[in-house]
């Protein structure tokens, strides 16, 4: 049995950029400073396979003093995006802001952007995932509208990587190579949209699934309340993110193939009727492989958007 939701639409978007951007030879004189686990060349070819040719970091490269955190990108974001709906704080009445790692433990990161926003009263979330987290975010806040909890609703995204490369987080002689090349391939930024009920409805439509018992995660961070020695994590290096490439690569690349052949059965969407593919990646090396995966499903290689070597 069906039931009526309500119709949503986008008001404004926001984006933020801490810094000026860095080309390549900048991030290497800013990287290079601290040992990593890997080795000049790997290095090198890490920036090369990369494609990006322009990074912004919310520590300043030159003292390693933080300069951003997580609630003043994710406010930049959200107030640009409030600008270009035309609202003020009292129109919003849900805020959901999405991390990699929150600012602090306690309180949330969300409430953190209320106070920064002057956001009065509201609903307030904050989903830390990792690279889910964006679209969490955005499915939450579209759901509440839909079903009449929300009116207007403001989703913040925000990625602060910077911190863990560098010390008191790091420990660069603990630090591995599946722990080091993270470093050469993530760096900061925000965005924000504002969404709201209301005609014309874009019939926003979210397919979201977690796969895999039985394969052990592709990133993990082993610091939190089943690992809480602190000290100790920190003196053998838990505390740095650990990604095995071979691992995410062989097991990434099988289940982004098969995750959008789902979404497009459900969805009835022929792949080739798709004209605008922004996929989530961070490397041109791996942006070629899923073309030429997602070509079986009928993605044409020109409906592809990116922009992450600039951005």
């Amino acid at each position: 049995m069906g039931y009526e939701t309500n119709s949503l639409r986008i008001r404004g978007t926001g984006s933020y950029l801490p810094g000026p951007a860095l080309d390549g030879s900048a991030v290497k004189a800013f990287l290079r400073r601290y040992p990593d686990g890997l080795s000049e060349n790997a290095q090198d070819r890490l920036v090369r396979e990369s494609g990006i040719v322009a990074r912004h970091y919310a520590i300043n490269p030159l003292h390693n003093a933080k300069r951003e955190t997580n609630a003043s990108m994710a406010s930049e974001a959200g107030q640009r995006a409030m600008a270009a709906a035309g609202w003020g704080p009292d129109d919003i009445d849900l805020l959901v802001v999405t991390t990699v790692v929150p600012d602090q433990l306690m309180p949330p990161t969300s409430t953190l952007v209320q106070e920064r926003l002057g956001i009065p009263a509201c609903m307030e979330f904050e989903i830390s995932a990792n690279c889910t987290a964006p679209t969490k975010g955005l499915m939450l806040a579209a759901s509440q509208i839909q079903i009449g909890r929300a009116t207007r609703a403001l989703v913040c995204s925000s990625q602060f990587a910077s911190f863990g490369f560098l010390p008191p987080w790091a420990r660069p002689e603990k630090m591995s190579p599946d722990q080091g090349h993270l470093r050469w391939i993530l760096s900061d930024g925000a965005a924000a949209l504002a969404i709201e009920r209301g005609e014309p409805d874009i019939d926003l439509r979210f397919h979201l699934e977690s796969r895999g018992p039985g394969i052990k995660p592709g990133m993990v961070v082993q610091l939190g309340a089943a690992y809480p020695d602190i000290i100790g994590g920190s003196a053998s290096g838990n505390q740095h993110v650990t990604q095995p490439p071979l691992h995410a690569l062989k097991h990434g690349m099988r289940l982004a193939t098969g995750g959008l052949e789902r979404m497009l059965r459900a969805f009835e969407l022929p792949g080739h009727k798709i004209d605008h593919f922004v996929p989530s990646v961070s490397s041109m090396q791996v942006a070629g492989r899923l073309k030429k995966a997602f070509e079986t499903l009928g993605v044409r290689p020109e409906a592809w958007r990116l922009n992450f070597t600039r951005v």
